[in-house]
C-alpha cells in the first residue's frame, strides 16, 4: 500500500475533506475547488487521526499492514488573532475535574469526559491515535492521555499507558459485557500482534465487574484483559493490561453504540499503573 509519491510498504499519507471524510485528489488535482457541502445540522469537530507509534514501547504498528495518517485540509482562511486570546480561566464553559488535583480530558468526537492523574500528558481534543487490525478494520482512541510519553528513546510518541474513548456498535456484540471483551481482543490484536508470519498476542480475559460512572446514576461493565504481545519492540514490556469500562446503551440513548473508555498499560515495569487508578479514572466518567 504506498500514497502518493510513496513506495511499496511505506505508511500510505491521505488528506481528508474535514466535512465528508472523503480522501481528496493528489498533488496534481488540488489547485481544483473542494465541492460544497452542507450538513443537515452542525456536526462535531472530526478528529486529526495519528499513527499509533509505539504505546507501551512498541514501535510503528505490529499488526498486518500498516496505519493511515489522516490529516484534515480546509480551505478556509486562518482565524485573526483576537481569536485565538485564552478564555478567561473563570470563564462558565470550562470543564473542571471531579477528582481534586486530576485534569479532565476531553474528545471532539466523544460527548464524555474522564479525568487522569496530573502527570499524565493529554492530546488536543480532536487528535486521534489509531492501529489497523489483522482484518483490516482501524480501531481508534479520541480524547487520548498517556503516561509517561516519550519514554523510549528513538521511539516517538512511546508511552507507558494511553487512555481514551473508543466505540463498538450494537449490533456486533450481544451484551454490554460482551462489548468490553470485545474492545479490549480487539486492540490487543491490532496493538500488539506481529506482521512477520501474522503472529496473534497471548490474551487472558479477566472476570467483569461494575463501575459507577455518570455522577453515579449509571452502572458501566469493566473488563480487563492482560496480553503477552507477539513481538519484543523497543523498550517493550513482557505484558499489558487493557481496560475496558463500557457504558450501557442507555447512558447515551439513540447513537447505536457503545461508548467505551479503553486503558492500555505496561506491566511488570516499575512504577505501572496500577489497576484502580484505572477504576477511579473510570468512575470519573461524566458528559461534557
Amino acid at each position: 500500500m504506498t500514497g502518493p509519491g510513496g513506495h511499496p510498504g511505506e505508511p500510505r499519507l491521505w488528506f481528508v475533506d474535514p466535512l465528508t471524510g472523503q480522501p481528496l485528489e493528489d498533488e496534481a488535482e488540488q489547485t481544483r475547488p473542494l465541492p460544497a457541502v452542507q450538513d443537515a445540522v452542525p456536526a462535531r469537530r472530526r478528529p486529526r487521526l495519528l499513527p499509533a507509534l509505539g504505546i507501551i514501547g512498541l514501535i510503528v504498528v505490529l499488526v498486518v499492514g500498516t496505519t493511515a495518517t489522516y490529516q484534515a485540509r480546509t480551505a478556509a482562511p486562518p482565524p485573526p488573532a483576537r481569536d485565538l486570546a485564552l478564555p478567561d480561566p473563570e470563564s462558565p464553559g470550562r470543564i473542571e475535574p471531579v477528582i481534586e488535583g486530576w485534569q479532565p480530558v476531553l474528545s471532539d468526537d466523544h460527548p464524555l469526559v474522564f479525568d487522569v492523574p496530573p502527570d499524565w500528558k493529554l492530546e488536543e481534543p480532536d487528535v486521534a491515535v489509531g492501529y489497523e487490525t489483522p482484518a483490516g478494520e482501524l480501531v481508534t482512541l479520541q480524547g487520548v492521555a498517556r503516561y509517561q510519553r516519550d519514554f523510549c528513546p528513538g521511539s516517538d510518541l512511546s508511552a507507558r499507558a494511553m487512555a481514551g474513548f473508543t466505540t463498538i456498535d450494537e449490533g456486533e456484540v450481544g451484551s454490554l459485557t460482551q462489548a468490553a471483551e470485545e474492545t479490549t481482543l480487539r486492540w490487543a490484536a491490532a496493538a500488539y500482534g506481529s506482521i512477520s508470519g501474522g503472529r496473534a498476542p497471548k490474551t487472558e480475559i479477566g472476570e467483569a465487574g461494575p463501575v459507577t460512572v455518570l455522577d453515579g446514576g449509571t452502572i458501566a461493565t469493566s473488563v480487563t484483559t492482560t496480553v503477552v504481545p507477539a513481538a519484543d519492540g523497543p523498550c517493550s514490556a513482557p505484558s499489558v493490561a487493557i481496560t475496558a469500562i463500557a457504558l450501557p446503551l442507555s447512558a447515551l440513548p439513540g447513537s447505536g453504540r457503545y461508548h467505551v473508555l479503553l486503558v492500555l498499560a505496561d506491566q511488570e515495569i516499575p512504577d505501572p499503573v496500577a489497576r484502580d487508578i484505572v477504576l477511579k479514572m473510570g468512575e470519573s466518567i461524566r458528559r461534557e
